[in-house]
């Protein structure tokens, strides 16, 4: 990446080594440290995310990446670029979710389905205000809804979802020996994770004692506040509306 704006893992790396005097033999513990600092770091504030487009499973399933940690956007594309999102349903069952006769095994018949193509069949339930669907469902129609099952790492869908891919937007997690590149404005606060955990699990009768890990720790938490700050600056603009808002807030009172 050539971006003065961001700097690679593996200059941190070096630039932690030459400011512990340490020898590169040690370069794969501190390289495990750089990249929990990133998963650390990176899941608060500056972590991309990404977006895929992925295929539907024969039990109406879709597989979650490796690398997945959360949905932005779960849906469909329309004519001009733009997502189309599904509705989250938290009643879909997760039985069975990895067997290729999920959908026979998740629906019983002996029970009548209330519901054709999305539209309630009932509206004569009065609320005392007027007549609305009997199960409190809208007749407008639902591309589909989805669910996400963390155990078996899978996306549900729902029965009358009938397209043949989705697109999902997600947070993701960094994977291990990739080249990777943070905010130069993070560059300090991760050296200084670094220089925490390579001394935090060591035992007490090392050269190293309860205070000199108690003091890494603050400095990291002291780097990181400066981080968040100068990563995201409040812009003049933004101090001037402030002010201009605060100002009519006041007048109001």
């Amino acid at each position: 990446m050539n971006n003065n704006s961001y700097c690679s893992i593996d200059s941190i790396i070096a630039a932690y080594f030459v400011e512990s005097e340490q020898p590169d033999t040690r370069r794969y513990k501190i390289w495990q440290l750089a990249f929990r600092g990133i998963e650390q770091l990176g899941l608060d504030f500056f972590y991309q995310i990404k977006s895929v487009k992925l295929p539907i499973n024969s039990n109406k399933t879709v597989s979650i990446p490796l690398d997945y940690l959360n949905y932005t956007k779960v849906g469909i594309l329309n004519g001009i670029g733009e997502i189309i999102p599904l509705k989250y349903n938290n009643s879909l069952t997760t039985y069975a979710d990895l067997s290729p006769d999920r959908k026979a095994k998740t629906e019983d018949n002996t029970f009548f389905n209330y519901y054709q193509f999305n539209v309630p069949i009932w509206y004569n339930y009065w609320n005392g205000n007027g007549f609305v669907n009997l199960y409190g469902l809208s007749g407008e129609t639902v591309v589909g809804t989805f669910k996400i099952d963390r155990t078996n790492n899978v996306i549900l869908l729902g029965e009358n979802f009938c397209y043949e891919y989705i697109v999902l937007e997600y947070v993701a997690s960094p994977v291990m020996d990739n080249e990777y590149y943070v905010p130069v404005q993070f560059k300090e606060a991760l050296i200084a994770y670094i220089g925490w955990k390579d001394i935090a699990n060591l035992p007490t009768s090392s050269h190293f004692n309860l205070g000199d890990k108690r003091d890494r720790k603050n400095n990291f938490f002291n780097e990181r506040r400066l981080a968040i700050a100068r990563y995201k600056p409040l812009q003049l603009e933004e101090k001037h509306s402030l002010a201009a808002e605060s100002q009519r807030l006041t007048i109001k009172l």
